[in-house]
């Protein structure tokens, strides 16, 4: 079996300049490329020791394309809530604010976009919420109406997946430096490039809803106090993510590790860590997450 090397962010070069100037972009909520912020280098020294798997669950991952102003889709949350109960472990839910209904005004304050959630939307080509995608296939243009995830994933779950992923997640809440180690294991060939990508969700978002009584099922009209879930918040890679390996053969294992400083705006006590290994054409080939504080 060969072994690639423990990559951290150390070998990814920054020019000074660019550096500093996203030092101060730091202090914003939204960040245009979160990792190449990433300061403090990850220490080889504290990574854990992962061992080799022998096999994994295919881990699914559906996206939600959600807004507060889009009166249908509260129920689209309620099936990606269900999907999550019906397939626990398995299936990784993502609710992505984007589109014009994700604006905000007096009514809807808050603004729960952010650069990554664009980029996922710009890629599907969606003028419409509620949209979803499963796993993004077969590629990361596909959007499916929220009729057709449940059987989506059903298609997918009994497959044997290409790689076995683990991650562990640390957090501290006294200087907000968080760390992701990933360890991947290869089951098969994969000829392709693969990159992987480091998102951030939150939960327990309260905040204002609109939710049509003519919705199914239906809502009140304006929920005030609406409860917003697994709400993609940032990354620590960018939307697209890294390249961690070209054409990976089965038995390869690899370890990877970045780190960055944890936005104060999100709770990370509410905070999901979702790590995916994606193909050239975007669709996801495994999925693992983690909660960022336990």
């Amino acid at each position: 079996m060969k072994t690639m090397p423990l990559h951290t962010f150390s070998r990814k070069t920054v020019v000074c300049a660019l550096s500093c100037m996203l030092l101060i972009l730091a202090a914003c909520d939204h960040y245009d490329d979160p990792v190449i912020g990433i300061i403090p280098p990850c220490d080889e020294s504290t990574a854990p020791l992962f061992s080799a798997m022998t096999s994994d669950v295919q881990r699914i991952l559906v996206e939600d394309f959600t807004a507060h102003q889009c009166g249908a889709c509260p129920p689209a949350g309620l099936e990606l809530k269900q999907l999550k109960e019906d397939y626990p472990g398995q299936v990784l839910p993502l609710a992505i604010h984007a589109g014009q209904l994700a604006n905000t005004n007096a009514q809807f304050p808050i603004d729960w976009t952010c650069p990554e959630g664009t980029q996922f939307w710009d890629d599907t080509q969606s003028t419409l919420n509620p949209v979803g995608r499963v796993n993004r296939l077969p590629e990361e243009g596909t959007f499916l109406a929220v009729s057709e995830w449940s059987e989506n994933v059903e298609n997918l779950a009994n497959n044997s997946p290409a790689a076995g992923m683990q991650l562990e997640v640390a957090y501290d809440e006294n200087s907000l430096r968080t760390t992701a180690h990933v360890h991947i294991t290869w089951f098969e060939d994969v000829e392709d490039e693969v990159r992987l990508s480091l998102l951030i969700s939150e939960s327990d978002l309260i905040a204002p809803q609109l939710w049509y009584p003519s919705a199914n099922p239906p809502g009140p009209g304006l929920v005030e106090d609406y409860n917003h879930e697994y709400v993609l918040r940032g990354s620590m890679t960018g939307a697209k993510g890294l390249v961690v390996s070209e054409s990976p053969k089965a038995g390869d294992t690899q370890q990877e590790c970045y780190t960055f400083q944890w936005n104060p705006l999100w709770v990370a006590e509410s905070a999901d860590m979702i790590a995916l290994l994606t193909l050239s054409n975007g669709s996801v080939l495994q999925a693992i997450s983690m909660p960022v504080a336990e």
